[in-house]
C-alpha cells in the first residue's frame, strides 16, 4: 500500500466510506473547503485525504503509512465511529507516544493550534475527555 500523501499539513485521513451523504456532514463539520479541497477554517494546515485504498485501516496501519517527512504532532482518522455517531467524533492520534482519543469536530482546531505552538500537551486534553472517552472542551 502507498504511503499517505506528503503534506505540510495535518492530515485528516477517512477510513470509512459506508456512506457519502454522511461523510459529507462530517466534512462540513470541519469548516468550508476550498477550490483544492483544503479546509479554509484551518488555512492550508489541513489537508483531507479521501481515498478509498485506505479503506478499513486501523490507526497502526495508518501510522505505518506516514510519510517520513510528516511533521504534525497529530493524526487525525475519520472512521466508523465518525461516520455513526451525530457528534462525528474524529479519532485523533498524538504521534510520539501513540495515544489516542476522540474529539468533536469543534475541538479540532484548538488542540491543533495548541499542541503546534506546545502550549499544551496531548495528556491535558486526553486527562479532560467525557466518560465515554470524547474531548467536548474544557469544562469550566
Amino acid at each position: 500500500m502507498d504511503k499517505l500523501p506528503e503534506a505540510d499539513a495535518l492530515l485528516v485521513v477517512r477510513t470509512d466510506f459506508s456512506d457519502q451523504q454522511r461523510w459529507q456532514a462530517v466534512r462540513a463539520s470541519l469548516g468550508d473547503t476550498d477550490e483544492d479541497g483544503w479546509i479554509e477554517e484551518f488555512s492550508d494546515q489541513v489537508e483531507v485525504v479521501e481515498d478509498p485504498a485506505y479503506r478499513g485501516l486501523t490507526s497502526e496501519q495508518l501510522l505505518a503509512l506516514l510519510p517520513d517527512r510528516y511533521a504534525d504532532a497529530i493524526l487525525v482518522i475519520a472512521d466508523q465511529v465518525t461516520m455513526a455517531s451525530p457528534e462525528t467524533p474524529f479519532l485523533v492520534i498524538e504521534l510520539e507516544l501513540t495515544w489516542e482519543l476522540r474529539v468533536i469536530p469543534s475541538e479540532l482546531p484548538a488542540i491543533h493550534a495548541n499542541l503546534s505552538i506546545g502550549n499544551m500537551d496531548f495528556g491535558e486534553f486526553a486527562e479532560n475527555t467525557d466518560a465515554d472517552g470524547v474531548f467536548r472542551g474544557f469544562r469550566g
